[in-house]
């Protein structure tokens, strides 16, 4: 009797699932199982090379049905640990039961999202928005190409992460997140966030005193002054306003955003701005 032949996932096969994650993964997300449907629509074509068995690709497509959460992009670190560990248990099926499979693939959720949520949707997607939204104020079509390298950027996240996690197997990701030198680049990224932020709400958020000063034919612009001291203050000042009432009294966004209406709407009948 001849061997049974290995089963192993090609190139396109992995491009295939990378694709579909990364086309889906907000599309079917909901409060009872988050993003598990597209989890399992993007290892489909996978998981129907590997298992031809009609009851043992059942039983995969049920494991991948369980609730799962994780940034998108960072995700792949998973996405290629879980096709790994597929390809592997499609060879063999006593080699791996598949309640480990579901066990890695839950345990490593929390700290790949608090990963990709600080460091790639929190730090780097946010600096090529900012960085557009402040070119395309200005009419300048580079705000479209950074914004389309962003996209770009993330893109390549995810297919760098997913073929080397599938390559490298589990341990990769430990490798990964512990690595002195993805502390130094996360460090830097967040240092540079900071800068970025503080550079960007001098120049963006446009806030003065329309207030003046009559001494006889002399007229003193209170805005001047306020400058005199230090240019932006009051732009900075709002800045640590928000940041406070977010961090430490947690008042949601969206109540911030309709006070702020609010108040620009009132100070602007006054005259006051």
């Amino acid at each position: 009797m001849s061997e049974e032949k290995k089963v192993t996932l090609s190139k396109r096969d992995i491009n295939r699932v990378i694709a579909r994650w990364y086309i889906t993964t907000e599309m079917s997300l909901n409060f009872e199982r988050m993003q598990s449907i597209a989890y399992v629509y993007s290892l489909l074509p996978a998981l129907k090379k590997l298992y031809t068995n009609k009851e043992d690709l059942i039983e995969a497509l049920q494991r991948h049905l369980e609730l799962f959460n994780t940034n998108a992009t960072a995700g792949g670190l998973i996405l290629g640990t879980t096709i790994a560990m597929e390809e592997e248990k499609a060879n063999n099926l006593e080699s791996i039961p598949g309640e480990s499979i579901v066990a890695v693939k839950t345990g490593l959720m929390g700290p790949v999202a608090a990963f990709g949520d600080s460091f790639s949707a929190g730090t780097i997607t946010t600096l090529f928005i900012l960085a557009s939204c402040s070119l395309a104020q200005t009419g300048s079509m580079a705000g479209f190409w950074l914004l389309l390298l962003g996209t770009m950027y993330t893109l390549g996240e995810l297919i760098v992460f997913t073929k080397l996690t599938y390559s490298k197997g589990r341990t990769a990701i430990k490798d990964i997140l512990s690595s002195k030198l993805m502390t130094d680049i996360i460090e830097g990224a967040n240092i540079l966030g900071m800068s970025m932020m503080g550079a960007l709400t001098a120049s963006m958020v446009n806030l003065s005193v329309a207030l003046t000063a009559s001494f006889d034919e002399a007229t003193l612009s209170i805005q001047d002054k306020i400058d005199g001291i230090m240019p932006g203050i009051l732009s900075i000042g709002v800045l640590f306003i928000y940041y406070y009432l977010i961090s430490k009294k947690h008042v949601s966004v969206a109540k911030l955003v309709l006070f702020t209406i609010l108040i620009a709407l009132v100070c602007a009948f006054i005259g006051l701005f």
